[in-house]
């Protein structure tokens, strides 16, 4: 005798497994595959990869076969600027970086710099800001969340002068200004930026017989430089390197100076006293 409860029994479920794992695997290499065409799209998400500033060492930007073609530049601009000093970095002192990129109509953009000394050889060290990260130890580079704008895009990040030498350094940078459908049709350009070493050369003695206060300023700035017999120069520059002030002082007294009559602003600014050839730069903050 025979007992049917209404139970099938299904022996094709080996076979439904191996074809939904093969669906599923499927699935998995398109999505992989939308996500690096959409990522490649937008500018190379893991950031320029080292070597491509289009420095005289580097000798190259991503403007070639493989990675990034398109059109000349025609109304893109790039510029760097930092708050160094025209009179030069002061070793050891961390200071701002800005790279900045437009493009009327732009959403994408790109960007690498590196800090590079003669030969190529790297200068300082670099501290990644929003939007951007340290790609081959001495190159910084965007992030793809870093990459999007409205026209404009601007990288704020950091650089830290080296404790000891007195080299120039060139920040080189390539920037890409993305049209968004891929690694053709991009605009490749490049601009550098150099600055030198300050000459910091008076005596101990003489350094320690010179104070600025207050630090920060708020509407007074004196010198005091009781231990010093010789003339002053004191030469103030803002954040952008452009000289507010540039006088002769008697040395040996309390040099006052006024913020409004000097015309300054809150920000920040380095004074640069020379004694007989011989300077050092101090960094102000003004309230």
């Amino acid at each position: 005798m025979e007992i049917n409860f209404g139970i099938k029994l299904n022996h094709n479920l080996p076979s439904m497994k191996k074809k939904f794992t093969l669906v599923l695997s499927m699935l998995l290499m398109v999505g992989l595959v939308y996500d690096y065409n959409f990522r490649m799209a937008h500018t190379n998400s893991s950031g320029g990869p080292a070597g491509n500033t289009g420095s005289p060492n580097d000798g190259q930007t991503c403007a070639r076969s493989g990675c990034h073609s398109g059109p000349a530049v025609a109304n893109e601009t790039g510029v760097i600027s930092s708050d160094i000093p025209a009179g030069g970095y002061l070793a050891g002192v961390t200071y701002n970086i800005s790279v900045t990129l437009t493009k009327q109509g732009g959403t994408k953009f790109g960007f690498q710099l590196s800090p590079q000394g003669a030969g190529g050889s790297a200068i300082g060290t670099l501290i990644a800001g929003t939007g951007s990260q340290i790609v081959g130890g001495n190159y910084i580079t965007h992030t793809f969340a870093g990459t999007s704008g409205s026209g404009s895009k601007t990288w704020d990040f950091q650089w830290t002068a080296p404790a000891s030498g007195a080299a120039d350094v060139t920040f080189y940078a390539a920037y890409n200004f993305a049209n968004g459908s891929g690694s053709s049709g991009d605009v490749i350009d490049t601009g550098s930026l150099t600055y030198s070493a300050s000459t910091v050369g008076i005596s101990e003695a003489q350094l320690e017989g010179i104070t600025v206060y207050p630090n920060p300023v708020i509407n007074e700035i004196h010198v005091a430089s009781k231990d010093v017999d010789e003339e002053i120069m004191i030469t103030l520059f803002d954040a952008q390197g452009r000289r507010v002030l540039g006088n002769k002082y008697a040395g040996g007294t309390d040099i006052t100076m006024d913020v409004k009559s000097i015309g300054l602003i809150t920000g920040v600014y380095f004074m640069q006293l020379e004694i007989d050839g011989k300077s050092t730069i101090k960094k102000l903050m003004v309230k």
